[in-house]
């Protein structure tokens, strides 16, 4: 009865709009109804992540394939080269297509030897295995973050009987590099050996590299060239300069807060290579090296007899042999020699002096200041900059010092300064928003349905609910006006044979009002709840 009743209230409300007002109406049903399908639409669809990107055609097809064999959602970016799908199975569909092994990173690897024929000649299958090598070198290249894609030709000429006839194997590789990407010579080095050693008899000088423009990125220079040294000095100079300066600033931004500080740090450098070889000798320390020692001695012989034998001579010689013996000078002589060699202490030393050693260091560093919170005449706050006090810069300067190893015999020079940076407050907000931001998107799934339904709710209140009543204001007033004039004899006669649920919502109230007070008090409530 009452579903009736509003049902009548409905029709007769529509009957007393105007053709404009019953344009709005639809116009605003149909709005409503397609903004509220859009919404469903899209909360309801996945948010798509990159699965794989910088495919080329070959892995792109065969993901595809298998994606589309195993019914999984997905979708290719406008170049081709990446393929998305829903959030929620990146992970899993990774895992999936890597035990597949996809992608394969471009070219054919041992894979080709998976489906041989019988039958298959020995020129096809060193054919096969020529490009299997070249598809493997290809893959293991393209892994490096530098590279976006790389071919490899392999000239393998055949063996030989005689060692003097067989020829050196041969490699050329080419190579595309990413976007504001380069291969410095420790990588290409690194690039040269890797091919080297993954072909017989292939040797590192005769593996070429150019790059997708022609120019040949391998250099064959020896480590001897004048220009490649001072390429390597430069850098070690740069690398040690700019090690110095993050030793700094770190140091700094910690202390004083991120982005308060800028340092810039210059070095001369010794490339010189020095070899010096020093003997001293100490004379009070003395060890005896060597002693030889020699004793000579001698006796005089007796005098043998002389003359005439008989008792007279022989008397006379007895005589003279007594007094010789009683002689001492008659016992002969003794000689002693002897040699001692000594051994001086000494010291020898060959110093090797380092290459690249600092002969000075020159360091400036600016400072900010502080800022703090003032409130103007006019009542609005802002940012004050304050100076830092003499004793702070004295305090940042030795700790400058220290932590570049100052020495002040070698010319070492020290200059810290204090001004205003600018921007600095926009560059704290900004760091500020990008964290808020980072952390917003950590709940980006529920933030959607978040602001769906935020959306719904506030279109009903600001743009539908007022919309209606407009509507049904209007036709109520209408309504009244038209029941205030006069009425024709048809209508007078027209309401003695209807029924009262037919007749206009006025008189429906006017009798409702005659017929129950109470009643009609309760309804007046209610239109003016939903008013």
């Amino acid at each position: 009865m009452q579903l009736q009743e509003s049902l009548g209230q409905i029709k007769a409300i529509y009957a007393g709009l105007s053709p404009i007002k019953k344009i709005t109406l639809f116009s605003v049903i149909a709005g409503v109804i397609a903004g509220l399908s859009a919404i469903i639409i899209l909360s309801g669809r996945p948010d798509y992540q990159i699965l794989f990107s910088g495919l080329s055609a070959e892995d792109s097809g065969a993901m595809i394939a298998q994606l589309k064999a195993k019914k999984i959602p997905y979708r290719i970016s406008s170049n081709g080269g990446a393929i998305l799908v829903p959030k929620e199975i990146v992970y899993e569909t990774r895992m999936e297509l890597a035990s597949q092994g996809l992608p394969q990173g471009g070219g054919i690897g041992f894979e080709i030897f998976d489906n041989s024929k019988l039958g298959m000649t020995e020129f096809v299958q060193n054919v096969n295995y020529q490009r299997a090598i070249q598809g493997e070198l290809s893959r293991t290249i393209n892994r490096f973050e530098e590279i976006e894609s790389s071919r490899v030709h392999l000239v393998m000429p055949p063996k030989s009987l005689f060692v003097e006839n067989e020829e050196p194997a041969r490699a050329s590789v080419v190579i595309k590099l990413r976007s504001r990407k380069t291969l410095n010579p420790e990588q290409i080095q690194g690039i040269v050996h890797l091919i080297s050693s993954s072909v017989a008899g292939l040797k590192p000088e005769n593996v070429t590299i150019v790059d997708s423009m022609g120019n040949q990125i391998g250099s064959k220079k020896s480590k001897n060239d004048l220009e490649s040294i001072r390429t390597d000095q430069l850098a070690y100079q740069e690398k040690v300069e700019q090690t110095l300066e993050t030793r700094v600033k770190t140091m700094l931004e910690n202390a004083l807060g991120p982005n308060k500080a800028i340092v810039r740090l210059s070095s001369n450098m010794d490339f010189k290579k020095q070899e010096r070889t020093e003997e001293r000798y100490y004379p009070e320390n003395k060890v005896v090296r060597s002693e030889q020692i020699s004793n000579e001695s001698s006796l005089k012989p007796d005098k043998t007899a002389m003359g005439v034998p008989g008792s007279t001579a022989a008397t006379a010689d007895k005589t003279q042999q007594g007094a010789a013996d009683a002689s001492p000078g008659n016992a002969g002589f003794q000689k002693q020699h002897q040699t001692t060699n000594y051994e001086i202490g000494k010291t020898t030393s060959h110093t090797v002096e380092p290459i690249g050693q600092i002969t000075n260091i020159s360091v400036a560093v600016l400072v900010d200041g502080a800022y703090k919170t003032v409130v103007g005449d006019d009542g609005a706050s802002k940012l004050e900059y304050v100076p830092r006090t003499p004793e702070e810069i004295a305090k940042i300067k030795s700790i400058v010092m220290r932590a570049v190893n100052y020495t002040a015999s070698r010319g070492d020079e020290v200059e810290v300064v204090n001004i205003p940076f600018e921007n600095s407050e926009l560059a704290e907000v900004q760091a500020g928003a990008s964290g808020w931001v980072s952390r917003l998107m950590q709940y980006s799934d529920y933030i959607k349905y978040v602001f769906s339904a935020v959306f719904m709710v506030l279109t009903f209140i600001f743009v539908i609910r007022p919309i209606i009543q407009w509507l049904t204001s209007e036709s109520s007033k209408e309504a009244e006006l038209i029941g205030q004039l006069p009425r024709t004899i048809n209508e007078i006669e027209g309401e003695y044979g209807v029924s009262p649920k037919t007749l206009p919502i006025s008189h429906q109230l006017s009798q409702l009002a005659i017929a129950d007070n109470q009643a009609f008090v309760e309804v007046l409530r209610e239109w003016m709840k939903q008013n």
